[in-house]
Formats: C-alpha cells, sequence, structure tokens
C-alpha cells in the first residue's frame, strides 16, 4: 500500500462555548481520511492546553493515550468537502469538541494548569493574605493593651506572718484572674492564624490549657515564623501594691501561670536533642514532643474562673499602716526591667 501521507490545513474558530475547527484530512479511504483528520484537531486541542502551560514532557510521554480517549468526545462534525489525489482520500471537516471533558482527560493524565487555576489561587491566596494582615492588627491591638486589662488581682485579705522591733511581714491574700474577653479572643485569633500541621517554618503556640485525664493539655497552634513578632507568647507581669511592685515577675500565657522548671527541661532537652539533631541533618520537618515540653512546665498553674490563690510577700516599716491594710489596692502591672 503506499505510504499515507497526511495534509492538515486547521483554521481555529474561537466562539463564546465551542472551540470549532476547519480541517483536511487525508488516507487511503475516506473513513480513515475522517479518522485521521478528527485525530488531527482533537491532538492540535490537547497540546494546545498543554503547550506554553506546564508538563509538556509528560504529555508527550502520554499522547496517544490522551488523544485516543479524547477522540470520543468529538462533539459533532460536518463533511464540507470530499476530493480524491491519486490514491489518496482528502476529506475537509467542521469539527466541534467536548471541551470540558477533554481538559478533564488532560487534567487528569497531565498536570495541566489553566489561567482558571491561576486565578482561584490567586483570589484565595489574596483573601488569605487579607484575612492574616486583619488577624495580625487585632492581634496587635490586644498586644498593645494593659497588662491589667489582661490579668486581674482580687485583694481577699491578709496575715500577719512575722512581728520585729522596726517591721513588720505581712501576707497579702489574692486571686491572679484572667480576663475571659481577652483569653476568647487571643484563642480566636490564634485559631485563624494557624496552619494546619507543625513544620520547620511554624512556631508553637498554646492556649486554653487544660487538665486532661491528669495530664497538663493545651489548644495547639502552629504559627508561621513572619507572624511571630505580631503574636502574644509570655507575658511578664506582676502584682503592685498602691502603685508599687510587691511580687516577682511572672510570666503567664493565656490561662496558666507558666513555673519553669530547669531540670524538667534539661532532662526534655537531653531526651529530645538526638532526634531533633536527626531530623535537621536530614532537613526533615522537626517535630516537637507534647511529653517534653509539659515536663518543663508541670509546675505551672491554670488560672481558673474564679482565680487562681496567690501569697504574696508585704513588709510595713511603721505600725500605723496596719491601719489601712484593709484599703490596699492591688493591680497587675507588667514587670519592671
Amino acid at each position: 500500500m503506499r505510504k499515507i501521507f497526511l495534509l492538515t490545513i486547521l483554521f481555529c474558530l474561537i466562539t463564546a462555548n465551542a472551540w470549532a475547527v476547519v480541517v483536511t484530512g487525508s488516507g487511503s479511504t475516506k473513513e480513515e481520511a475522517i479518522h485521521n483528520g478528527l485525530r488531527d484537531v482533537v491532538e492540535m486541542y490537547t497540546g494546545a492546553l498543554v503547550y506554553g502551560v506546564t508538563d509538556v514532557e509528560n504529555y508527550q510521554i502520554r499522547k496517544d493515550q490522551i488523544v485516543a480517549a479524547s477522540l470520543g468526545h468529538v462533539k459533532k462534525y460536518r463533511i464540507i468537502r470530499t476530493s480524491k489525489i491519486d490514491d489518496l482520500v482528502l476529506v475537509t471537516l467542521d469539527v466541534g469538541l467536548a471541551e470540558e471533558k477533554i481538559e478533564r482527560i488532560v487534567r487528569d493524565n497531565v498536570h495541566l494548569i489553566t489561567y482558571e487555576d491561576v486565578l482561584r489561587d490567586y483570589n484565595n491566596v489574596t483573601q488569605r493574605q487579607d484575612q492574616i494582615r486583619k488577624l495580625m492588627d487585632m492581634m496587635r491591638i490586644l498586644a498593645g493593651r494593659p497588662v491589667h486589662e489582661k490579668y486581674g488581682v482580687i485583694y481577699e485579705g491578709y496575715e500577719i506572718k512575722r512581728i520585729g522591733a522596726t517591721q513588720v511581714d505581712v501576707i497579702l491574700k489574692a486571686r491572679v484572674t484572667v480576663n475571659s474577653f481577652y483569653s476568647r479572643a487571643y484563642n480566636e485569633i490564634l485559631k485563624n492564624l494557624s496552619e494546619r500541621e507543625n513544620s520547620s517554618e511554624t512556631w508553637l503556640v498554646g492556649g486554653n490549657y487544660r487538665i486532661e485525664s491528669g495530664r497538663l493539655t493545651n489548644n495547639q497552634y502552629h504559627i508561621a515564623d513572619d507572624m511571630e513578632a505580631s503574636t502574644i507568647d509570655d507575658v511578664r507581669a506582676q502584682v503592685h501594691v498602691n502603685g508599687m511592685p510587691v511580687d516577682q515577675c511572672r510570666k503567664y500565657r493565656d490561662n496558666l501561670m507558666v513555673v519553669y522548671s530547669p531540670a524538667g527541661f534539661a532532662g526534655a532537652f537531653v531526651k529530645g536533642f538526638p532526634k531533633a539533631f536527626k531530623q535537621a541533618w536530614n532537613e526533615e520537618p522537626l517535630t516537637t514532643d507534647k511529653k517534653l515540653i509539659n515536663v518543663g512546665i508541670k509546675n505551672s498553674k491554670i488560672l481558673p474562673p474564679d482565680g487562681l490563690p496567690l501569697k504574696i510577700k508585704y513588709r510595713i516599716h511603721d505600725s500605723k499602716d496596719i491601719k489601712s491594710l484593709w484599703k490596699l489596692k492591688l493591680k497587675m502591672e507588667s514587670c519592671e526591667k
């Protein structure tokens, strides 16, 4: 049989809802010419989806399978003209394709990125970035509020501990409370800022601490590194009496009074360092053992809704000041530097 020569003349007519092509296919028979013409149209359309977009190499490898599968989605064709040159039959066709179905075939077989995909991702990214910026602004406002708006002190009384010749040591009884509005807002913002998974580019922030099955647990939020400066982690505060600091500086993390255990942290470091070193060496995401974290803060106290009892040492140098103990003003303020 004489070698078959293919002659294809393509005119693409783009309309609002259809992709139409006029093509001339050739073959030894009319049926073969029609088949070759339709194949050329499908091949051109699938190639146009891929070329200039992405993953052309993968398309070339699977080209025959993609084109064969797409041939079943020729929407319609009309024979415009039939002619013959020697033993070669030429058929000119007006072809319409079921674009969405063919695009789905290409998408399933090739990593195809379309303009619609990019536009959708652009909208999603810009919406998320706008949300992040608004949340970060809210977090900055929350972080900038005075400490006494986040944590309060309820004065409940006193106990005379020691009487000396020139001074009297008193224990003030108080309760430290957390502003429920602050705690809810803090956790809600972090929840919406948090990424789904921990990675080397996120840092761990805790909130809503509680006891479950006898163990300290909390909500964990994975915050991207570029948001670190805008979020609250530890709040350093101390009790002031009549405007003067009297208590030690303490760390508060949401509804937790943080008391670190140096021995616990040392043990956690010894246990966790080999694993962390191996992950860093292999450039793997660093993971944190929740149990090791809890070892380090096992002496911390959760601030219950009615407040955490706290005893504060207070010294009086003039016995006359005993008369004013009933009207002391206790307030939580930032630690003095």
